[in-house]
């Protein structure tokens, strides 16, 4: 059973990180370029050289990612950049492949255009970050800056600081309404990068059950059934009866929340029950996120 929940679960993971790269190579091939548009990040940097030399920006783009995860395997370790490795040298690949294939998707509103390319590409970086996998992008060259340089600052102004010297770069290249779309551009992919990472999957519960009688049964239920841990507080009192209680309290997503509510309800149980959704939860558990997750903002 482990080894086909193994293979399901690297089944899962192939499809996300190929899923993840079609849909930056689609929004940057075939919308961001015919609309006449531009990005930051390591984008922007490949289509400014290749401005000025010549080189198919793809092949710009898989040159820096490697850059950086050599930089990242001696600079943040082996952990880091086994996390990117992956997808530095999948998406250039794939990048490089869809730029030949003539697919042209243009909008008569440069705007709707820089929507959509934000939205597609957002998600698609947003995929691999879900499953902790990393382009090795600039997001990436952030974290190298700030452990190499920038010690003690945040690392999203790291982040920020670094997009204003790739855009005084790119501006070398482009136009002042190029360089506007591509910042507008950032915006909008960095909040659904965002939303894909921290928001899309499923929602989570905070279910504090307090009552006196049979409740290690309760506790049997979510640890065997619905697999998921309990904390439990056993000195709790009510403040009414003045009488000892037990307290739960159980993280579940919004399918094991109902089986337990349900199991509580044909049980009979007499439970006083608090259910509380919440925004971020940070464990070791499937449903939940890795400490080592960045939400830039």
């Amino acid at each position: 059973m482990k080894k086909i929940a193994s293979k399901k679960t690297l089944l899962k993971q192939a499809c996300m990180l190929i899923m993840g790269c079609l849909c930056c190579s689609v929004a940057t091939n075939w919308i961001l370029i015919p609309n006449g548009l531009t990005a930051p990040g390591i984008t922007g940097i490949s289509m400014t050289v290749e401005h000025f030399t010549g080189i198919n920006y793809s092949l710009v783009y898989y040159a820096i990612t490697i850059l950086i995860l050599i930089l990242t395997w001696f600079t943040l370790g082996k952990k880091d950049a086994s996390n990117i490795v992956i997808l530095s040298l999948l998406y250039p690949a794939v990048l490089s492949v869809l730029s030949y294939i003539d697919v042209q998707i243009v909008f008569e509103d440069k705007l709707i255009a820089l929507a959509v390319f934000g939205v597609i590409y957002g998600a698609g970086i947003g995929l691999p970050y879900r499953i902790g996998f990393s382009y090795g992008g600039d997001d990436t060259l952030a974290k190298v800056l700030k452990k190499c340089v920038w010690k003690s600052a945040e690392l999203k102004k790291v982040y920020y600081f670094e997009e204003v010297l790739i855009i005084l770069f790119m501006a070398t290249a482009f136009n002042l309404d190029a360089l506007a779309y591509a910042f507008v551009g950032q915006l909008i992919y960095v909040n659904a990068m965002n939303y894909v990472v921290f928001n899309l999957g499923p929602k989570l519960y905070d279910m504090q059950i307090i009552g006196k009688n049979r409740m290690e049964e309760i506790e049997d239920f979510i640890i065997h059934k619905i697999h998921k841990s309990v904390t439990i507080y056993t000195d709790a009192m009510g403040g009414y009866s003045r009488e000892p209680k037990v307290q739960m309290s159980c993280v579940c997503n919004s399918k094991e929340y109902i089986q337990l509510r349900e199991f509580i309800k044909v049980g009979n149980y007499d439970c006083f029950i608090k259910v509380i959704p919440l925004i971020h939860v940070f464990g070791q558990n499937r449903d939940f996120h890795k400490l080592d997750d960045e939400n830039i903002e």
